[in-house]
C-alpha cells in the first residue's frame, strides 16, 4: 500500500510503498525480545542500561557499536556545574537561541536533570578532563557561562562511547547486533511490534519486540557539505514516518559554522570549543569579520556565525573563511585540542601558526519524531531518543553542546517508561501475519551513486545555509522526479535502503522549508528575510497522508516577544550606532548605585560599558529570572578593545536585571536593579 504525505500548498513529493523490501513470514528467520533498541550512540546505549536487568533487550546498530554522531562528537556536555552558573541562565541561553518554539517546560527539565547525567557517566566510567581536582569547564558559542565538560580536548564523543560500551557489554541482558541495518518498523494492530532488519549472515530477520526505541541519529549525509558520519542518512526518520509515527520540524537543519574544508578530504568538524577558547574567525584578507555582524563576535549562536561566514565568503569571492589561532598560547592549543592538532597535521597544517580553512557544514536535525517527556512517539509502542526526536528543547535552533545533555535525558525516560511497558506484557513469541510481496520494477540497474550525489549537492544548493522559493521548486521538482523510479524499486542491500530513506527525508525537510515563508533559528529564507511571529511561532508536522501546523506555541510565550529571537537572515554587519540613538543606562542597588551611563559619553570607557551591558541586555536578559550580564559583558567590551573591563565592577557578585525599557524618537531608556547572586 502506498504511502502519501499531504503538504498544503506544495505538491507531495513522497510517494512511496509501505515496506521497502519483500518479506514473507516463512521466509524469514523471527527473533523476540521485551526491548529494541534502534541505534547505539549514546541515546540507544543508554536506553538499554535503563531498562530491567530482569528484561532482554537487543540493540541493533547499523555499522560498528561505536560508530555514531556521538562518537563524532568533539565539543561535549552542557550542564551546570560551576559555582557562578545556575539553571536559570542556561535556560534563557537555551531559549534565547531557540526562540518559542522551545518546549519552556522542557527546557528546564532537560537543564536541571542534565548535571545527574553528567555525573552518571563518570560513575560509569567516563575520563572528563580536569584542572586539579574539578571538572574542566569550557564555554562555547550561545552560553554566557562556561559549562562545558569534555574529554580527552577534544574527543568527548569518543570517550562517553567507550565507557557506554563497556557498561553494555558487561550487562547480561543486553545483547548487540552489529554492521546490521534496520529496513523498517513492523506495525500491527496500529502498534509498532518490532522491526524487519538485515545483515550479510542472515539476511533479513523479524525482530518482535514489546517495546521498540529508536535512537537512529540524524541526517546530515543528505547534504553534500556535513560533519556527520557516513551512517547518518536519516533512516530512523525514514522508518518512523512510514510506519505512520508524527515527524516534525524538519526545516531546521543547523549548520555547523566552521568545518574543515581541504580539497581531497573529507569535512571534519573543527568543534565551537576552539572558538569558546579564544579563536578568531578571519576572512582571505585576515580580517576578523564577526564583529561586524554581532558583538558576541565567534562567541554568537551558530546560525549568526554560519550566515555570517556565508556572506563573509561571498563578499570575498572566496570559498571558505579561516579559523585562526596564532595569538593563542601553542602548548595550551596542541594540549586542549589533540585530536584537531593531528587532523590538521595530515593536510600540512598547524593550528598553532597556520589559519585552518573551515565552511560551514549540516551538522545537526532540530526536527524529529514527536516525543513526550517520556520520549513517547504518536505510534503506540515506539520511543524514541537523541537526535532522531523532537522534544521541543532546542526550537529553531540548537544551543551548542545541549544534544548530548538532551540524549542522555531523554534516554533515560525512554528507557524506563518502555521497561515498564514491557514488563507488563506476557510473553508471546507469536510473530504476526505480516508480508510485503515482490514487485516486478523492471527497468534498467540504477546509478545509485549518481543519485546519492546528485541529491546531496541539489540540497547543498537549494536547502543550505540559505533558502529561496526558486531553489526550493527546484529542489522540489528533482526530488519528485527521483522518487518516482527510486521508491518504486525494492533493493535488496542497504545501499538502495538508504538512498530511498535519503530522498523520503529530503522531500519532507524541502516541504516543511517551502512552507514556512519566513526566517528563523536554523531555516533561513532569503525571500523572507524576518521572523513573522503572527503566522508561525508554531511547528510543522508530517504524519502519513496528513501535515499539520501545529497552534499549540502560546502567543505570549515565555520567550517575550519584545526580546528578540536569535535568527540569521542574510546576514549584514550591525550597525555601530542604535540608529542615531543615545542609549542611557540607569542602575539601582549594588556596585553602581544611582550611576547612569551614556553611550554618548565623552569619556570612551564609560561609552563602552554602556554599550556592553545595552547589547546584553537586547539581546535576551529583558524579563529572565536571573540574569548576569557580567561575563557577557565584559567579554564584549574586551572584544571592543578594553582589555581592563575586567575591573568596570559587572564581575562576580555585581548581577542587574532590566526591570523597565523605554524607547522614544530621540532616546532608549533602560533601567538595571541589582539582582544578588543568590536571588
Amino acid at each position: 500500500m502506498p504511502i502519501l504525505s499531504k503538504a498544503t500548498g506544495t505538491e507531495c513529493l513522497c510517494v512511496g510503498p509501505r515496506y521497502l523490501a519483500t518479506f514473507q513470514p516463512k521466509q524469514v528467520p523471527h527473533f523476540f525480545t521485551d526491548v529494541l533498541v534502534i541505534g547505539s550512540g549514546l541515546a540507544g546505549l543508554r536506553a538499554a542500561l535503563e531498562v530491567d536487568p530482569n528484561l532482554s533487550v537487543l540493540v541493533v546498530t547499523k555499522a560498528e557499536l561505536q560508530l555514531s554522531n556521538t562518537a563524532c562528537a568533539q565539543g561535549g556536555i552542557a550542564a551546570v556545574l560551576g559555582s557562578d552558573d545556575c539553571f536559570d541562565d542556561h535556560v534563557a541561553d537555551t531559549l534565547i537561541a531557540g526562540g518559542v518554539l522551545c518546549d519552556r517546560d522542557v527546557v528546564r527539565s532537560v537543564v536541571e536533570e542534565a548535571p545527574r547525567r553528567v555525573f552518571e557517566l563518570i560513575e560509569w566510567g567516563t575520563k572528563f578532563d580536569q584542572e586539579g581536582s574539578r571538572l574542566a569547564l569550557t564555554r562555547e558559542g550561545g552560553h554566557r557561562h562556561n559549562r562545558v565538560v569534555h574529554a580527552d580536548g577534544d574527543a568527548t564523543g569518543r570517550e562517553v562511547m567507550r565507557a557506554l560500551a563497556h557498561r553494555v557489554q558487561q550487562a547480561p541482558n543486553i545483547s548487540v547486533w552489529q554492521n546490521t541495518f534496520t529496513i523498517d518498523l513492523l506495525i500491527h494492530a496500529t502498534q509498532c511490534g518490532g522491526a524487519l532488519v538485515w545483515n550479510r549472515q542472515h539476511g533479513k530477520t523479524s525482530i518482535w519486540a514489546k517495546e521498540t526505541i529508536l535512537a537512529a541519529g540524524g541526517a546530515g549525509q543528505i547534504y553534500r557539505e556535513t560533519t556527520n558520519p557516513e551512517v547518518a542518512t536519516g533512516d530512523g526518520l525514514a522508518i518512523a514516518y512510514r510506519a505512520g509515527a508524527e515527524i516534525r520540524d524538519l526545516e531546521f537543519m543547523q549548520f555547523h559554522p566552521t568545518v574543515l574544508y581541504v580539497a581531497g578530504s573529507s569535512r571534519h568538524l573543527i568543534t565551537e570549543a576552539v572558538r569558546g577558547e579564544g579563536a578568531h574567525l578571519i576572512d582571505r584578507d585576515g580580517h576578523r569579520f564577526m564583529l561586524d555582524y554581532d558583538p558576541r563576535a565567534e562567541l554568537a549562536p551558530r546560525d549568526i556565525v554560519s550566515g555570517a561566514i556565508v556572506t563573509q565568503m561571498e563578499r570575498t569571492r572566496h570559498p571558505n573563511v579561516y579559523l585562526d589561532l596564532a595569538h593563542l598560547d601553542p602548548q595550551f592549543v596542541r594540549h586542549r585540542f589533540p585530536g584537531i592538532s593531528a587532523l590538521c597535521a595530515q593536510f600540512g597544517l598547524d593550528i598553532t601558526c597556520d589559519r585552518i580553512p573551515v565552511r560551514p557544514g549540516a551538522h545537526y536535525m532540530m526536527g524529529g519524531v514527536t516525543v513526550d517527556r517520556d520520549g513517547r512517539t504518536t505510534l503506540p509502542r515506539l520511543w524514541a531518543a537523541g537526535e532522531v526526536a523532537s522534544t521541543g528543547l532546542h526550537g529553531a535552533n540548537r544551543l551548542a553542546s545541549n544534544s548530548l545533555s538532551e540524549a542522555a535525558v531523554y534516554a533515560a525516560h525512554a528507557g524506563r517508561e518502555a521497561s515498564t511497558a514491557a514488563a507488563l506484557q506476557n510473553d508471546s513469541f507469536h510473530a504476526s501475519a505480516l508480508e510485503n510481496s515482490p514487485i516486478d520494477s523492471g527497468g534498467e540497474p540504477l546509478d545509485i551513486a549518481d543519485i546519492r550525489n546528485s541529491l546531496k549537492s541539489l540540497m547543498w544548493r537549494a536547502c543550505g545555509v540559505r533558502r529561496d522559493a526558486s531553489g526550493l521548486a527546484e529542489a522540489a521538482e528533482s526530488i519528485g522526479r527521483w522518487c518516482r523510479y527510486v521508491l518504486s524499486r525494492q533493493f535488496s542491500n542497504p545501499i538502495g535502503w538508504e538512498l530511498q530513506n535519503m530522498l523520503i527525508v529530503a522531500g519532507l525537510i524541502v516541504q516543511a522549508a517551502t512552507l514556512r515563508t519566513e526566517s528563523r533559528g536554523g531555516h533561513i529564507r532569503t525571500d523572507y528575510p524576518e521572523p513573522d511571529d503572527e503566522r508561525w511561532n508554531r511547528h510543522i508536522s508530517f504524519a502519513v497522508g496528513v501535515s499539520r501546523q501545529d497552534d499549540s506555541i502560546p502567543r505570549e510565550a515565555e520567550v517575550n516577544r519584545s526580546r528578540p529571537i536569535a535568527r540569521s537572515a542574510v546576514v549584514e554587519p550591525r550597525p555601530q550606532v542604535h540608529h542615531g540613538k543615545t542609549i542611557t543606562l540607569e542602575f539601582a542597588g549594588g556596585y553602581w548605585e544611582g550611576k547612569t551611563l551614556h553611550t554618548d559619553s565623552a569619556d570612551q570607557e564609560e561609552s563602552l560599558l554602556a554599550s556592553a551591558c545595552y547589547e546584553m541586555a537586547h539581546h535576551g536578559t529583558i524579563g529572565a529570572e536571573c540574569v548576569g550580564l557580567s561575563d557577557d559583558a565584559v567579554t564584549y567590551a574586551r572584544l571592543h578593545g578594553w582589555p581592563e573591563a575586567a575591573d568596570a565592577g559587572l564581575q562576580g557578585a555585581h548581577r542587574y536585571r532590566v526591570v523597565e525599557h523605554r524607547e522614544t524618537e530621540q532616546e532608549i531608556v533602560v533601567k538595571l536593579q541589582f539582582q544578588p547572586k543568590n536571588a
